[in-house]
C-alpha cells in the first residue's frame, strides 16, 4: 500500500501524537520493539449466546459488549507470543421461554471475561494473524417471571479463536478477532425440577485500536 501512495502525501505517515493514531504511518519499516511489550485494548464486541438445559431451554441472545482487554507480548523472530486477559459488560438477555407450559424464564449475562495466551506469526512488517486460547468465565442470571424468583451462577469453561493485527503506527494497532467459548453446565434454583441445569456457548466478534505502552 505504501507503493501506491503519491510522493507528496507520503510525509504524512510521519505525524506525532496523537495523529498517528489516525493516520498511519505507511512510509518507515516498523521498528522491532513495536510488536513488544504491555498493551491494552477497549473493545466493542459482538456477541452471540446460546443456551442448553437438560429437557428445556432458555431462549438465546445477542447483542453489544464494551470492555478491556490487556497483555504482554514478546517477540522471537517473526512469532509473538504472550499472555492475555479480558473483562467485558455485556447486554445479552434472552427473550421469554416456557417450560412445562410456565412463561416466563430468562437468562442474562451481565459479564464475562477470560485469561490465557496467543501465538502469532508476522505475515508482513505491519500485519500479525494469531491463535488464542484460555479459561473463561461469564456472569450468568436466570430469572423464573412467574413466581418473581432469580438466582445467579459463575459459569467456567474454555475460549479459543484467532484474529488479525495491523500495525498502524509504531504503538498503535487495529485488531479484529473472533473466538469461540464453551461453559459447562451449572444448576439454577429458579427452574423447575429436571430443567435446571444450564450451559451456554458464546461467538465473540471484537474489534478495536490496540495502544503499546
Amino acid at each position: 500500500m505504501a507503493q501506491s501512495l503519491p510522493d507528496d502525501l507520503k510525509p504524512i505517515g510521519n505525524l506525532s501524537s496523537p495523529y498517528n493514531i489516525v493516520v498511519p504511518n505507511y512510509v518507515e519499516r516498523p521498528l522491532p520493539s513495536s510488536w513488544e511489550g504491555a498493551y491494552w485494548k477497549p473493545t466493542l464486541s459482538f456477541n452471540t449466546l446460546s443456551f442448553g438445559t437438560s429437557g428445556g431451554r432458555l431462549r438465546d441472545a445477542d447483542g453489544i459488549t464494551l470492555g478491556a482487554s490487556a497483555g504482554y507480548d514478546f517477540r522471537y523472530n517473526d512469532f509473538i507470543f504472550g499472555p492475555t486477559a479480558d473483562l467485558s459488560y455485556d447486554f445479552l438477555y434472552g427473550d421469554s421461554s416456557r417450560i412445562d407450559g410456565i412463561s416466563g424464564f430468562k437468562g442474562h449475562v451481565d459479564f464475562d471475561g477470560s485469561v490465557g495466551g496467543r501465538l502469532g506469526y508476522l505475515l508482513w512488517d505491519r500485519t500479525l494473524i494469531y491463535a488464542t486460547g484460555g479459561y473463561a468465565f461469564a456472569n450468568l442470571e436466570v430469572r423464573n417471571g412467574s413466581l418473581g424468583v432469580s438466582d445467579t451462577e459463575m459459569l467456567s469453561g474454555w475460549t479459543a479463536g484467532g484474529g488479525i493485527e495491523y500495525l498502524w503506527s509504531d504503538n498503535n494497532r487495529l485488531r479484529f478477532e473472533y473466538r469461540r467459548v464453551e461453559f459447562s453446565g451449572e444448576s439454577f434454583d429458579s427452574l423447575p425440577a429436571g430443567h435446571d441445569e444450564v450451559d451456554a456457548s458464546m461467538n465473540k466478534f471484537s474489534f478495536g485500536f490496540v495502544h503499546r505502552f
